[in-house]
């Protein structure tokens, strides 16, 4: 950083002013022409109750495990054990239910129709 004195050679960046022959809203263009097929994004089934009770429990188990190793009801070893497992077991659950879910896409949903039925 250097100090200088009032009046010394200040060269300082200053906004170049705008002329006012340029046009201030720029011209509507024309929307663009599509051609050909046009690809319709997916949609994918929500996941089931099944699935999500899955995810809930699975995110739950390890506070659970440690909480119960930390007022002494499980041994460490065994909390986290159990936590290992239980985790692998669900997600595994989970994963496969959510596999089939997107193996299955749209035509899975059954129709309104189909659902008063």
């Amino acid at each position: 950083m250097t100090n200088q004195v009032p009046g010394e050679h200040d060269e300082r960046w200053q906004q170049p002013p705008f002329t006012a022959s340029e046009p201030a809203e720029p011209t509507p263009a024309e929307p663009p022409v599509v051609q050909g097929q046009l690809l319709v994004p997916a949609v994918s089934t929500p996941p089931s109750v099944a699935e999500t009770v899955l995810g809930s429990v699975a995110g739950i188990v390890w506070p659970v495990m440690i909480v119960l190793a930390i007022f002494s009801v499980v041994g460490w070893v065994q909390a986290i054990v159990v936590a290992i497992v239980a985790s692998a077991a669900l997600g595994a659950a989970r994963n496969h239910l959510k596999a089939r879910r997107k193996a299955l896409g749209r035509d899975a949903r059954p129709r309104p129709d189909e659902r008063q039925r």
